[in-house]
């Protein structure tokens, strides 16, 4: 992991900035900053203006950085259940944890870094190509939903040797993406969602 520098709030503020509104910026680091300190934080210990706590971590939600823990069947994000109220707790997705704890040390949101490193900690042998492979279906997912079809079709013509299963297991496991319940109405195909918070660098 990154060592920790002393200015570490002020790095993960300048990280944020032109990802998020000015007005968000503090706060959103506090939150995150916070967060990192454990495996998770609970509500009551989140150090924010009450008035604009809430808000945080709807912002924070909304673009997969903390997800709460309860859910109301499985792992994925769109099913997790977001209270705001004494005694919930969130988390942050392990790649998000890593892009965190990079930008509170270096001030930039690095998120090829924390993709590669993420991918190392859950196993992946063929980072340079799974990546590769990321980039691709960023590229024909700008909205950041994409059709399991779709990505098999992509693997395909870029002749990587990956499998599809294996790498999107890896990428559920390291909260690259997150499985969306319902199928597509068009195709019947599964979908995924990408974490949006990875096109900031894109």
């Amino acid at each position: 992991m990154i060592q920790h520098a002393q200015n570490s709030l002020p790095n993960l503020i300048e990280a944020f900035k032109g990802y998020c509104a000015d007005e968000e910026i503090v706060d959103l680091a506090k939150l995150l900053y916070g967060a990192l300190q454990s495996d998770s934080i609970c509500y009551d210990d989140i150090s924010i203006d009450p008035d604009l706590k809430d808000d945080i971590i709807l912002l924070s939600y909304e673009k997969r950085l903390l997800l709460p823990m309860k859910s109301i069947r499985g792992s994925a994000w769109e099913d997790r259940i977001l209270n705001f109220c004494e005694g919930e707790r969130y988390h942050l997705p392990r790649v998000v944890r890593i892009l965190v704890d990079s930008a509170r040390a270096t001030g930039e949101w690095n998120t090829q870094f924390a993709i590669r490193d993420a991918l190392a900690e859950a196993g992946e042998k063929e980072i340079g190509q799974t990546l590769h492979l990321l980039e691709m279906i960023q590229n024909l997912a700008p909205q950041c939903v994409i059709a399991v079809d779709t990505m098999k079709a992509i693997l395909a013509e870029s002749r990587l040797e990956l499998d599809m299963h294996d790498t999107l297991d890896r990428f559920v496991r390291c909260g690259i993406m997150s499985p969306i319940t319902q199928r597509s109405l068009h195709t019947g195909s599964p979908r995924y969602e990408i974490n949006p918070c990875l096109y900031w660098s894109v």
